[in-house]
């Protein structure tokens, strides 16, 4: 259930492989892989100036910009969103900036001159939404979209009287990114499915999935932590 995103895309769950870059994405979590069965979840790292091509096909999509920023430019005919995502240099500095990108819509993402950092996030939908540029700190209407992304700060060391309740996720399946200020961060969990129960413990750039049979309970944070959640909502 844990795989960890680093330079060396170190695979460190039992049972499928972080898939190789191509023009800087790298996918980490697919359906059908760590008990997920809609959500995908990537990582977009692009040098500065750099640029990227996709489309949405039969999903639609999140960027949610990590750090540094760039121009993106979105959709084709009546439906586009262009503008500038991201306003932070890294997910310690400030809240996300994030865009939503219909099913079937080609965006292309021009990274500036620090480079960009972008978590991508899919779920299968044919909803006839609008794509949207949101600015750091604005959220979607929840009818216009179905994924639900927060972000968690884990100030030092916490418990879990203090830990955001959000971590305490059920009754659907999740996708969380987790990073530390420091190298000797971690955050323990216990994750239990029908009577047994995991103890996990999360590292930096580690990605924690979720299925929808499991519940989370939260123990400890030490190190200054952040983490963002994805999970579907239909």
């Amino acid at each position: 259930m844990i795989k960890n995103f680093q330079s060396s895309y170190h695979d460190t769950y039992p049972q499928g492989k972080i898939k190789k870059p191509t023009e800087g994405y790298t996918e980490i979590v697919t359906p059908g892989e760590m008990g997920i069965t809609k959500l995908h979840f990537g990582i977009l790292n692009l040098a500065p100036e750099a640029t990227f091509f996709d489309r949405s096909d039969d999903t639609e999509v999140a960027l949610i910009a990590l750090g540094g920023h760039c121009t993106l430019l979105v959709g084709h005919n009546g439906n586009k969103a262009n503008g500038v995502l991201g306003e932070r240099p890294d997910v310690f500095h400030g809240e996300a900036c994030v865009a939503y990108i219909p099913h079937h819509t080609t965006y292309e993402v021009l990274a500036g001159d620090t480079g960009i950092e972008i978590a991508v996030c899919k779920v299968p939908s044919y909803a006839e939404s609008a794509a949207i540029i949101f600015e750091a700190g604005e959220t979607v209407d929840e009818s216009e979209t179905h994924l639900r992304i927060w972000e968690t700060d884990l100030s030092g060391e916490v418990d879990v009287e203090t830990w955001d309740a959000n971590v305490m996720l059920s009754g659907e399946e999740a996708i969380c990114l987790h990073r530390f200020r420091d190298a000797d961060g971690v955050a323990t969990l216990d994750i239990t499915r029908t009577v047994e129960t995991v103890r996990v413990q999360l590292y930096h750039n580690d990605v924690l999935a979720v299925s929808k049979q499991d519940n989370i309970m939260a123990l400890t944070s030490k190190g200054g932590g952040y983490q963002v959640w994805v999970q579907p909502d239909f």
